[in-house]
C-alpha cells in the first residue's frame, strides 16, 4: 500500500523545482532583453549626434566659475563651468574651458576650446567629452551672447548678461 502523505511530499518537491527551474528560465530570458536593449542603444548611437542646450552665466569673474541650466537630450538639469584659460585679441576672445552638464536622463563633462566673436556675440566651441555619459565623443557647438538674459542668474557678476547655444555630442561611427 502506498504512503499518500509520502506521495504528497514528492509531488510538493517536484513542483517546487520545477518552480525553481522557471525562475532561473525567466531570469536569465529578462537579462538578456536588457543587454540586448542596451546593445542596441549602442548600436544605434553610433554616428548620432545628442544636441545638448545651455543657459550659464559667469558667477566669479576672477576664477572663471560659471553656473547655468541645461536640457536637450541629456534632459533638464544644471550646468557647472570652469574657465582655464581666457586670451582677448581684438575682437576675438579665445577660451579653454570645462563644461559640466548634469542632467536628469545623462551627464557628462567636457573641455573645450571657444572662439567668441565679441563684435558679433557668438562663439564656436570645438572639444571632447573627457567623463561620463557618450565618454569620448567629439563636440562642437555654438552660443550667443545674451546682454539681457530671459531667465533670472542668480549670482551673475555681469549683471543680467548670459550665454545661451548648445553642445552638439557626435558619437563615433
Amino acid at each position: 500500500m502506498t504512503n499518500l502523505k509520502n506521495e504528497g511530499t514528492k509531488t510538493m518537491a517536484t513542483r517546487i523545482r520545477l518552480s525553481k527551474g522557471w525562475s532561473i528560465v525567466i531570469g536569465l530570458v529578462l537579462v538578456a532583453v536588457i543587454a540586448g536593449s542596451a546593445l542596441a542603444f549602442s548600436v544605434s548611437a553610433k554616428g548620432h549626434t545628442f544636441d545638448d542646450t545651455f543657459t550659464k552665466w559667469v558667477t566669479d569673474s576672477t576664477a572663471g566659475v560659471m553656473v547655468g541650466v541645461v536640457g536637450g537630450d541629456v534632459g533638464p538639469g544644471a550646468y557647472a563651468g570652469q574657465i582655464l584659460a581666457m586670451n582677448t585679441v581684438g575682437n576675438t576672445t579665445t577660451i579653454h574651458a570645462i563644461y559640466h552638464f548634469n542632467g536628469s536622463k545623462h551627464a557628462f563633462t567636457a573641455d573645450l576650446n571657444i572662439t567668441q566673436d565679441e563684435s558679433a556675440g557668438t562663439a564656436v566651441i570645438t572639444g571632447v567629452v573627457t567623463d561620463g555619459w557618450l565618454k569620448g565623443a567629439s563636440v562642437t557647438g555654438e552660443y550667443n551672447v545674451l546682454p539681457v538674459c530671459s531667465m533670472p542668474t542668480p549670482g551673475n557678476a555681469y549683471g543680467t548678461l548670459c550665454f545661451q547655444g548648445v553642445l552638439h555630442v557626435q558619437v563615433p561611427k
